[in-house]
């Protein structure tokens, strides 16, 4: 405020400024804010979807968010976001340092950042968030995702499939950052083939090991097992 304040002092003519000193024109600004706070308030919020959905489609244009989850015997996440149950899981190793590129502390991108749950929506003016922070606020309907997420530049995908609503971003990473493949519970037997036929077919990928997501006989859980190949 005693910035803008200045600011506006050092605008005026040189004769008002005569006439008032600094400490006077200070308090009759912050006086005129007072009066007016309601009006401006009202404004604020009046803008404020506006300026959301402008904050939201710009993020869609320019950046893009890879989501991962803590869990990967949730029944929920395999139903959701793996066919049912008969796609797969990539496993990655969360400490490899391909997660951890940011390029200063104050780096917002290429590097994980994890997910907040809460009830309110973010601030309406946004004031409580820098940079993508409030691309990480989520529901607390969503907790149980455990999700964390990475940002990276869209112009930096290695390539890029058209599709609606948007097109499809794929960015490539190491070979040694991925741990695992595990298959969906209701995977086919060609979508088991195609994933150990890729796996077998480079020798970067030696390491990674296939495992298979099973129910449990007595719960309502799944089990990560080591599978027969």
């Amino acid at each position: 405020m005693a910035v803008e304040a200045k600011s506006s002092y050092d605008a005026v003519p040189a004769e008002i400024r005569a006439a008032m000193p600094y400490v006077l024109w200070e308090r009759l600004l912050v006086q005129q804010m007072n009066v007016r706070k309601p009006e401006l308030l009202a404004a604020l919020n009046g803008t404020t979807p506006l300026v959301r959905d402008l904050s939201t489609r710009k993020f869609d244009e320019l950046l893009g968010a890879f989501c991962l989850s803590e869990v990967p015997d949730s029944l929920l996440m395999w139903s959701h976001y793996a066919e049912s149950h008969a796609g797969f899981l990539l496993a990655f190793d969360a400490r490899h340092p391909h997660f951890h590129e940011e390029r200063s502390s104050k780096d917002e991108f290429r590097h994980l950042r994890r997910v907040i749950y809460r009830e309110a929506r973010p601030s309406a003016t946004l004031q409580d968030f820098e940079g993508v922070d409030v691309f990480l606020v989520k529901s607390g309907h969503w907790a149980y995702e455990r999700e964390w997420r990475i940002f990276r530049a869209l112009s930096e995908a290695a390539v890029v499939y058209p599709g609606t609503p948007h097109p499809a971003h794929l960015f490539r990473f190491p070979p040694s950052a991925l741990q695992a493949v595990i298959l969906g519970a209701r995977s086919s037997a060609e979508t088991a083939a195609a994933v150990i036929e890729a796996i077998r077919a480079s020798a970067e990928l030696s390491h990674v090991k296939i495992k298979r997501a099973r129910p449990d006989a007595s719960h309502f859980l799944l089990q990560i097992v080591d599978d027969a190949i």
